[in-house]
Parts: structure tokens; C-alpha cells; sequence
């Protein structure tokens, strides 16, 4: 108590012990002297050092599926993709990310990041809606460009924690800002005889191409934080939250949920991390040829590793 005391007022309490310091070394009043003696002294244990930082990272490679529906000019696309058919078809893994944290007793600042740069192939589009004045080919393909950037810093602060044998389990309460940045290209074949400038789609030869340009946006975000340590050096980790709640995207939530463990490579000890992440949004942004958004739930496993220091 007094530790947390000097942290929060230190000139007070700095005040007080060294009154305390002198009261106690100061010599005994005359009736001890009296009594056949000088009372026993004894002296206050000085305060515990304030916890020093502790820093970890973590790279992960995220391998992304896409389920859900993108907009683009007005013009709906509907996508349902694994991880599986969108590592086949890109030459990165997925996503590639980073969770970021320093932590001083129980509070803690953080910062997740994330970039993923996808193409959809194949026959992956189909209009939600009949588009006016384009009349793609039944039997034509259509690509998708898919940018995304999140940037998410926070802070928490640890409200529960407790131990059974060897085990401790603690929970964090998280808030924090999550910021969005994305753009979607479109790309179908279409007929000769077409009027593309009225529907916001461009020619290029061919096909029709479309773009949502820049989409970005924060979304105000709370959450949770539950960790599960063992003696053996593993951790079970699961992240929670929810936010948007209209002042940037109309909802988005979140679940993440990772396996970690002490190990080494190359001599180097490293704490392994593997787990499985799904995050969900939805954002729309009128234009002058219609909306352009993502509703859409980003999910897939995670593989990565942590380093502290």
C-alpha cells in the first residue's frame, strides 16, 4: 500500500518517511530511560523498486479466409474465400501483422498492426443487383484487389488475477482506437457496347474497372484479455472485443485466441505461438455513383512468435 502510495504522491510521501526515518532514530524519550533502558528501535523496511517495463513482440503471419461482400461504385460483390484458396491464389502467406506491448506493473500500452495486400481470382464475383448500363458476360471472369492496413493502439490495465499450484491466470481490461485504411479494384470483362463513364466504371481495353478508392476510418474499441500461464512456459491467450458502434464502421468485434510456448531456434529462445483470429466489420461510404464499403468477417489461423525483453 505504501509503494503505491509514494508512486502516486511522491513528494507527500517522501515527506512522511523521512519523518518517520527521524522519529525513529532520534533518542529514546527520558521515561524509557527510566525504565532501565533505551527502548528497542526499530526501523521501517524502505519501499519496494517500482516495476521496470517490460517489452514483448510479436510477429505473426495471419492467413486471411474472406467471407461476406464488399461494394464498390453502388455495385455489390459477394466473396467466399479460405485461407486455403487465398494462399493459392496470391504469393504472400496472408496478412502479415504485429502485436506490440510494454507493461509496467498492471498497466500496459499496446499496438496491433496489420497489412494484407490480396487478389481474388476465378469466379468469385456475382452482382447482388442488376448494374445498369454494363452488361457483363455470363461466362467472364472477374478479379478483386483487396488492400487493407489496421492500426490499432490501446492501453490496458490488469483488474483480476490469481494462482492455483504452479498456474496463474489474469485478466486485463483493454481500450483502444482501431484504425482502418482500404481500397477494392474491380476488374470483369465486358461487351463492346457499353456506357461505362455513368456508373463510375472506367474502361481498359476489354474490361470495366472499378475502384473504391481510399475507405479509412476509426473505430472506438473496448475489450478483454485473459491469460492462462503455466509452470512448463506455455500461455493460453484470448482477446475480445467490440467497438465502431456507428462513430466509424456501424459495428465490428473481434475474437482471438492463441496456444504459446518457451522453445528455441538456432539457439535462440523464442516463445512459439500459434492460434486462430476472426474480425468482423461493417463499413459503408456514399459516393457520387453509390456506396462503396466491406461487410465482412477476416478469419483464418495465425503462426508466429514472441520476443520479451
Amino acid at each position: 500500500m505504501f509503494a503505491w502510495f509514494f508512486r502516486k504522491c511522491p513528494t507527500v510521501a517522501a515527506v512522511l518517511l523521512c519523518t518517520a526515518v527521524w522519529a525513529l532514530a532520534a533518542p529514546a524519550p527520558a521515561v524509557a530511560a527510566d525504565m532501565g533502558g533505551a527502548s528497542e528501535q526499530k526501523y521501517a523496511a524502505p519501499p519496494p523498486a517500482p516495476d521496470k517495463w517490460r517489452v514483448s513482440a510479436e510477429p505473426y503471419a495471419w492467413l486471411i479466409g474472406f467471407n461476406g461482400s464488399t461494394s464498390v461504385r453502388g455495385h455489390r460483390i459477394d466473396i467466399d474465400k479460405s485461407f486455403i484458396d487465398l494462399a493459392e491464389d496470391n504469393n504472400i502467406v496472408g496478412a502479415w501483422m504485429g502485436f506490440f506491448e510494454a507493461r509496467r506493473g498492471p498497466f500496459a500500452v499496446f499496438a496491433d498492426v496489420v497489412w494484407a495486400d490480396l487478389d481474388f481470382s476465378g469466379n468469385i464475383q456475382r452482382s447482388g443487383n442488376p448494374i445498369a448500363n454494363l452488361n457483363i458476360l455470363v461466362s467472364a471472369s472477374a478479379d478483386l484487389n483487396y488492400e487493407l492496413t489496421i492500426v490499432q493502439p490501446g492501453v490496458a490495465i490488469e483488474v483480476a488475477r490469481w494462482t492455483n499450484g504452479a498456474s496463474t491466470t489474469a485478466v486485463d481490461l483493454m481500450g483502444s482506437a482501431r484504425y482502418w485504411n482500404q481500397s477494392v479494384d474491380v476488374s470483369a470483362r465486358v461487351s463492346a457496347t457499353v456506357s461505362l463513364p455513368g456508373i463510375g466504371f472506367q474502361a481498359s481495353g476489354s474490361r470495366a474497372i472499378g475502384r473504391s478508392g481510399t475507405l479509412d476510418w476509426w473505430d472506438p474499441i473496448v475489450g478483454t484479455r485473459v491469460k492462462h500461464k503455466t509452470a512448463s512456459g506455455s500461455e493460453l491467450t484470448f482477446i475480445g472485443d467490440i467497438g465502431g458502434f456507428g462513430v466509424g464502421s456501424e459495428f465490428s468485434w473481434q475474437a482471438f485466441g492463441t496456444y504459446g510456448c518457451d522453445t528455441s531456434f538456432f539457439g535462440i529462445p523464442v516463445h512459439a505461438v500459434i492460434g486462430y483470429r476472426a474480425l468482423s466489420f461493417d463499413y459503408d461510404e456514399a459516393g457520387p455513383f453509390g456506396g462503396s464499403g466491406v461487410d465482412a468477417i477476416l478469419h483464418g489461423p495465425v503462426i508466429g512468435a514472441k520476443f520479451r525483453w
